[in-house]
């Protein structure tokens, strides 16, 4: 069904003259580097759509792009748009996505395919399709495990894993149904020569084979792959890996890459009229959760931040959320938010009224998402089995658990077998066994404070972006101490 017509004429609307414009030199750039130039309609796209405010506006410029090369050549390329689904998007991302595809036509375009990743299940898109219970469990792994061991760092505990997921996803859409010819991306050449130098960087850190350059899109995957495997070997033990955990690399063809971010350069306001009106964009009072539109995990970030000043601190929850806040605020001033964003983020915190009512939010959240209560993410905090129980006498005394400290001992050390006192440590941590004695033969990862470690995974920590040094009071020294801070 041809909608393109209408959908060009509605979109237009909400478009300045310079974009317009912009648009136009766009597609003739697309136009020239695809492989057949000449028959646009024998091309195919791929887009990945998080389900965010900033992917949405993507979407919304390829698919003009992808009309104004039909009203030129009376045929135009098939765009692939590809979303990656996890345990931290809820229902409401979803159906944000649906009114995207609904505004700009594209549910019954036959030029156009709309997918969903779940772990190494790909789909077509439809906004009430349910999430496998094997990916939440997934992901509620990945948390606890990348939790315990980089002892709740924010962005590790929930980041790691999902932009490693993230890059699968990619190569499974690239690779689906017969490939794609090239893949549009909104970086700038700065982020896409750091994705590179990153990926570079990660395969030295743990003695990962690094693909030839001359592979291009399939070999940074592979370099990628050969990390994905070091690395979850390291966080959940090598017999513990499953196939979600590697990365899809051999594509059925080798796509380029078209970069147009110098077409859409322009600060959100410039088309928020778009966003909010045309394509019906919601901020979820969950997913909208500081520097994230399309996902619930900052909102758990800053609840660990008051859970340790509450608890790991001895001081009040709403001091570590104010801490938090403080520094998400100005990330988010720094990725360009709109002020009334900004100013409607820091109003579900204003008070502690405003903070009591965030942090039930985010309970219920951490157990709608990934099935953990708020004294599993409290042990999470402490770490308690990491490096042999190096937090593990703390942790029994602050929280005034009754259990035997030599008795864990001995369990975690493989020296006893109490299926009691196990089941009584999966409750209060979340964890099987066989993770909790994973973490007590790991070493803690070092901080930036704690000095330079040939670690690999103290070493992503070292060099993970969107973190901060902060002076917090510490209770329990009744002193002030030096912490690093991280977030979205």
């Amino acid at each position: 069904m041809n909608n393109l017509p209408a959908m060009m004429k509605a979109i237009e609307a909400y478009l300045s003259p310079a974009m317009i414009a912009s648009a136009q030199r766009c597609a003739a750039r697309l136009l020239a580097v695809l492989p057949r130039t000449q028959q646009p309609e024998e091309n195919r796209v791929l887009l990945a759509y998080g389900g965010g405010k900033d992917s949405s506006y993507m979407v919304a410029w390829v698919r003009y792009i992808q009309g104004v090369i039909w009203q030129q050549q009376g045929s135009t390329f098939s765009l692939r748009v590809s979303t990656n689904r996890h345990a931290g998007m809820n229902q409401s991302v979803m159906e944000n996505i649906d009114r995207v595809y609904q505004a700009l036509a594209m549910h019954d375009d036959e030029r156009v395919e709309c997918l969903v990743v779940d772990g190494l299940l790909i789909r077509p898109f439809a906004r009430d399709l349910p999430m496998p219970e094997s990916v939440r469990q997934q992901n509620r792994n990945d948390v606890l495990m990348n939790g315990h061991r980089f002892r709740a760092d924010a962005r590790s505990t929930f980041c790691n894993a999902c932009n490693l997921s993230m890059m699968n996803s990619f190569g499974l859409a690239a690779d689906y149904n017969g490939g794609v010819d090239l893949i549009i991306t909104g970086d700038s050449p700065q982020e896409q020569a750091a994705y590179l130098a990153w990926a570079r960087h990660l395969s030295r850190l743990f003695d990962a084979p690094v693909a030839d350059k001359s592979q291009g899109f399939s070999g940074f995957l592979q370099t990628l792959d050969g990390v994905a495997g070091r690395y979850f070997s390291e966080v959940h033990g090598a017999d513990q890996l499953t196939p979600a955990h590697r990365i899809t690399h051999q594509l059925a063809r080798n796509p380029l890459f078209f970069n147009i971010y110098q077409d859409t350069a322009y600060e959100a306001g410039a088309h928020w009229a778009l966003l909010s009106e045309f394509m019906g964009f919601r901020f979820d009072a969950l997913m909208f959760s500081f520097s994230e539109s399309d996902c619930g995990n900052p909102t758990l970030m800053a609840h660990l931040r008051g859970l340790r000043a509450e608890t790991l601190l001895q001081r009040s929850y709403a001091e570590g959320i104010r801490e938090y806040v403080r520094f998400a605020l100005a990330l988010m001033a720094q990725k360009d938010f709109p002020p009334a964003l900004i100013d409607e983020m820091a109003a579900r915190y204003q008070d502690e009224a405003a903070i009591e009512r965030q942090r039930q939010r985010a309970a219920d959240f951490a157990l709608a998402a990934f099935d953990l209560h708020e004294e599993q993410l409290i042990c999470l905090i402490y770490s308690p089995f990491l490096g042999r129980g190096v937090q593990l006498g703390q942790w029994l005394a602050q929280r005034q658990i009754l259990s035997d400290e030599a008795a864990i001992r001995d369990l975690l050390d493989q020296r006893s077998e109490d299926r009691a006192l196990a089941q009584q440590l999966t409750q209060l941590s979340g964890m099987t066994l066989t993770q909790m004695r994973h973490c007590w033969q790991s070493r803690p990862v070092s901080s930036l404070l704690e000095g330079k470690s040939d670690d690999p995974l103290s070493r992503v920590l070292r060099f993970d972006p969107h973190k901060a040094v902060i002076q917090v009071s510490n209770g329990v020294l009744n002193d002030t101490v030096t912490e690093i801070i991280s977030g979205r």
